[in-house]
């Protein structure tokens, strides 16, 4: 089952490329309520009416924008250190290839301290940045280790051609660094809620879950309040960094197991302020949907009936992700193209955009470099639309996906985090054109720069964190400028195969159990 699967991604994938890019999808109808509000006078300027976050997978600086040629005035490197010495940063390709272990564990051997944990907060990072290579090493419980070529390696020059032309034409933050130490879990609970509630690494599931014969049903099993039931979390002690297994499942605040935990996200302070909000996503089901952990959201009357959780983890809802419109969720991910566009558009003030099983740039994703022309797309579809000069786009990694980069994080927040750096491309009419910010940035920068321009006030959690930098070396709001296209390959197979919800099976990202 599992050759024929591949083997009919293989016939698609040359059909779509033969026939060069496939049309645009037909776009869902129009959901009511979906279009942005405006914004109250009291906001700072009141030139911002719309942000847009588009989340990418697993990458970090020196790995998009370092290698022997780097982006002009990045902060990057040539070669890597590891335990016993220097290494040169090794070409890959975007697609395929090894999937580095980037739990918390494997990010503290990376870190490879000088003292603790616990850190000294409120201090100099204690990270030498030496022991990437650990990783290379067997783990237990995880998938083959990924090779020193992978773990110390710059993606090829020409499969990341489109976010080069992005930091090119617009503004690059080299400093930028994720909000915690660990994977994709907890990252997009730094992203949704600027916390994670002291959990640490993926869930553990059921040691009896079956991800099925084509292993690619756990990605679509959620990681929050539908997981499955007996799903618990690691837990990273706040006064003393040290990691362990926990009873506590993925699910908090209001109508949850802990009603009591204070867990609002950012969706909760736009809609309470009587603006809108909306998330773009290839399957609801999807495990990187950090709102289904907000019990505040999942358990409210913005969540879609449409989908029915408790089937996420099926055949059909994994290969045919039920499509969803409604005022706050949108699947697939693809219509934001449409929504977008025309004199009818539609744009809410705060957006999310997940990646899909090919436009993510997740180690292991096959058939190519389709993220960074998915990323373009999005961009140039904004660009080209009637909100262009009332927008900004944040384009950033949710976590460093194991890959090397040498610089420590900036300060230590608390215990966990902040973590590595990842990039952050920042698009909008107000944006400083072609300069590298070496501002020191994290997640709850950008959650702080939301509350500020939208006047929401505050979720009281990293956001409130005294080590944040602004972003006034990324903008100039004196006057907008006009837009400047990226420049970005058709998409081809990768175009087709996303929009027909057909994830292919032998994609090594897709793990069995704890996918990150």
């Amino acid at each position: 089952m599992r050759r024929l699967w591949i083997g009919l991604i293989a016939v698609v994938a040359l059909a779509a490329c033969a026939k060069g890019p496939a049309s645009a999808p037909a776009a869902l109808p129009d959901a009511p309520q979906a279009a942005s509000r405006p914004v109250p006078a009291t906001t700072p300027g009141e030139k911002i009416q719309h942000i847009i976050f588009i989340v990418q997978e697993n990458r970090t600086v020196d790995n998009i924008f370092g290698g022997p040629s780097p982006f002009p005035n990045a902060d990057t490197v040539a070669n890597g250190q590891t335990l016993t010495g220097s290494v040169p940063l090794q070409p890959v390709s975007l697609g395929g290839g090894d999937d580095p272990n980037n739990f918390h564990g494997a990010w503290l051997a990376a870190c490879h301290p000088s003292s603790g944990p616990p850190f000294t907060v409120g201090g100099p990072s204690p990270c030498q940045m030496n022991g990437f290579n650990v990783a290379a090493s067997p783990a237990p419980n995880y998938t083959p280790p990924a090779s020193m070529k992978y773990l110390y390696s710059y993606v090829k020059y020409s499969d990341t051609a489109p976010y080069w032309d992005i930091a090119k034409k617009y503004a690059l933050g080299d400093h930028f660094f994720m909000g915690h130490n660990s994977e994709s879990y907890t990252a997009h609970q730094y992203i949704f809620s600027g916390q994670s509630n002291n959990t640490v690494d993926a869930p553990n599931y059921p040691s009896n879950l079956n991800c099925g014969a084509l292993y690619a049903f756990c990605v679509y099993t959620p990681w929050g309040c539908d997981s499955p039931p007996v799903t618990t979390m690691n837990v990273l002690n706040p006064t003393t960094g040290v990691e362990s297994p926990s009873n506590i499942s993925p699910c908090f605040g209001p109508g949850t197991a802990l009603p009591t935990v204070h867990y609002p996200s950012l969706a909760d302070l736009v809609g309470a302020k009587g603006l809108t909000w909306r998330l773009y996503a290839h399957s609801l089901c999807s495990n990187i949907n950090g709102l289904d952990v907000n019990g505040s959201t999942r358990y409210s009357a913005a969540w879609p009936s449409t989908v029915n959780m408790a089937k996420c983890h099926t055949t059909s809802e994994s290969f045919f992700p039920t499509k969803v419109n409604t005022a706050n969720f949108r699947v697939p991910g693809s219509t934001f193209l449409t929504d977008v566009a025309g004199a009818n558009g539609q744009l809410s003030n705060v957006t999310w955009i997940l990646p899909g099983p090919l436009s993510s740039d997740h180690p292991g994703v096959p058939l190519g470099s389709c993220g960074p022309g998915w990323v373009a797309s999005i961009i140039n579809a904004v660009g080209n639309s009637k909100f262009w000069n009332s927008t900004v786009i944040f384009v950033f990694w949710d976590d460093w996906g194991g890959f090397y980069d040498h610089v420590p994080p900036y300060v230590v927040r608390d215990q966990e985090g902040p973590g590595f750096r990842v990039p952050l491309l920042v698009v909008s009419p107000y944006a400083r054109r072609s300069i590298v910010a070496h501002t020191n940035v994290e997640f709850a920068t950008l959650l702080k720069f939301t509350e500020q321009s939208f006047n929401l006030g505050s979720l009281g959690a990293t956001d409130t964190s005294p080590y944040l930098n602004n972003l006034d070396q990324f903008f100039d709001f004196s006057v907008p400028r006009p837009f400047v296209s990226i420049t970005a390959p058709s998409f081809s197979h990768c175009d087709l195969l996303e929009r027909q919800h057909r994830p292919p099976s032998n994609s090594r990202w897709r793990k069995m159990i704890d996918d990150d």
